[in-house]
């Protein structure tokens, strides 16, 4: 066993497939109001009902939170509006790649020399079997979490597009069988 820490993530983006199922509509509903406009917040009484409820539902409707909560639904919009703008709660889209005929995940643990390690992120952050791309301590400094149809497209992708990165020193590659939490912080 190894312990490594990430650094930076180094994709803006997320694995296509994670909004692919949903219209244009839906996914700019999940993006935060005002991004721009992140200011603080202090804790208030309905935050301690919201939160965890959100935690359990995060598909909840507003009436349902107020009928949960003994507040008003107006009340509980507004106050989640306020979160979100303040970046204070986030609301994700977790999908089982699997659903969508993607039934292979690997976790690929690159070893890069430091001057080349961003120009082999932004390279790698373009394909789409890419859901993930950090920086990260220990002997291997870049992982590379992918998404694909099957083990032959995992082949493929570690054969014909990886080792087509001169970069790239060395490079290891470990299934994934299963997650117990997938969504992490954004830094």
């Amino acid at each position: 066993m190894s312990a490594q820490q990430l650094l930076a993530q180094l994709m803006d983006g997320r694995w296509h497939g994670r909004t692919s199922a949903l219209t244009g509509s839906q996914i700019d509903a999940l993006r935060p109001p005002h991004e721009d406009e992140a200011a603080p917040v202090s804790p208030i009484d309905l935050d301690r009902a919201l939160v965890p409820a959100l935690a359990v539902d995060g598909r909840a409707t507003y009436p349902d939170l107020a009928r949960r909560l003994g507040w008003s639904e107006s009340a509980v919009r507004r106050r989640l509006e306020e979160l979100r703008r303040a970046q204070a709660v986030r609301l994700e889209v977790e999908v089982e790649p699997a659903v969508f005929g993607y039934s292979t995940q690997c976790v690929l643990w690159l070893t890069v020399a430091p001057t080349h390690l961003i120009n082999v992120a932004r390279a790698l952050a373009a394909d789409n079997e890419v859901a993930f791309i950090g920086a990260m301590t220990g002997v291997h400094n870049l992982i590379v979490i992918t998404v694909l149809r099957d083990s032959a497209a995992l082949a493929t992708y570690l054969t014909d597009r990886i080792s087509a990165l001169n970069d790239i020193e060395r490079m290891e590659a470990t299934p994934v069988t299963s997650y117990a939490k997938r969504t992490a912080p954004r830094h």
